[in-house]
């Protein structure tokens, strides 16, 4: 059965904890969501919707917005004051969150390797192309993981919200050890998982201590890294077999309007429509000290 919460939820808790509790790290939607202050923007001349919103739009007084390009200027200028307030990036992270499915029935096809109430997940292998050749693109320089939770209803959920412990309850995977599987398979968070079709079992994955290893790779600039790092996933993307046309297509929009004349606001926007697409979260790790 389905645990009785949203993939999103679980997302945006465990987000919001890793932030908090990894000294060096923090999802890279916060700083696009503070630099930017807006999560939507868009532009028209119907009076009805313009009256709706509050706004005096009368006959004689047409609104002409602001040019695109003009607001690309400021929006550049702004992100990247808040780029510069970064300290510098040491590495980056992927991760692709799974809500699994709670086994609780002795049919379940993998019930003899636990012989006891399990989770799972589906690795789709369209998607498992996609993050091993992040990984394999990125080397040292990130991580990228499954994460999914070992909780059963919203309840549990929000209770390891509220008591900070949600990292305690999701068991990890690096993408890359799961090729060749379908699924994978676990009973608790963190420490252990079998992955099917052949059984493998794998073993413990801290994932604060990774992160706390990541503390020795060498710092590069963080405005550079970005940029560096957003076109690095561009140009896989745009190669995916799966969403490698309506990515191109979805940027062609952004291009088309001058956005590309602007490379930390393009990279920032073309890392938000792949993640739109794949479901990958970016997330950057920064040099505190």
């Amino acid at each position: 059965m389905q645990p009785k919460y949203e993939e999103k939820t679980f997302e945006s808790y465990f987000n919001t904890e890793l932030d908090r509790r990894a000294s060096i790290y923090f999802p890279f939607g916060q700083v696009q969501e503070g630099g930017i202050g807006a999560d939507a923007s868009g532009f028209s001349r119907n009076r009805w919707l313009w009256w709706r919103l509050g706004y005096p739009y009368f006959l004689r007084m047409p609104f002409e917005g602001v040019d695109i390009r003009e607001a690309a200027d400021e929006m550049e200028i702004h992100i990247g004051r808040e780029i510069n307030n970064i300290p510098n990036i040491k590495a980056n992270l992927f991760f692709q969150y799974k809500r699994p499915e709670f086994i609780t029935s002795k049919l379940g096809s993998e019930w003899p390797h636990w012989h006891q109430k399990y989770f799972r997940y589906d690795i789709y292998q369209e998607q498992q192309e996609l993050l091993v050749h992040l990984a394999l693109k990125f080397g040292a320089k990130a991580l990228v993981l499954y994460a999914s939770p070992a909780l059963e209803n919203v309840n549990d959920l929000v209770d390891a919200k509220r008591r900070k412990c949600l990292i305690e309850n999701t068991n990890f995977r690096p993408a890359a050890e799961l090729t060749g599987h379908h699924r994978n398979t676990y009973i608790k968070a963190g420490t252990y998982s079998i992955a099917c079709s052949e059984p493998e079992g794998m073993g413990r994955f801290d994932l604060l201590q990774q992160l706390e290893a990541l503390k020795d790779n060498k710092s590069v600039n963080g405005k550079e890294s970005v940029i560096e790092a957003a076109n690095t996933v561009r140009n896989i993307a745009k190669q995916d077999s799966v969403f490698g046309t309506a990515y191109r297509r979805e940027l062609n929009i952004y291009s088309e309007a001058g956005l590309n004349r602007f490379p930390l606001l393009f990279s920032i926007v073309s890392m938000s429509v792949f993640r739109e697409l794949s479901g990958i979260q970016w997330v950057l790790a920064i040099d505190n000290q």
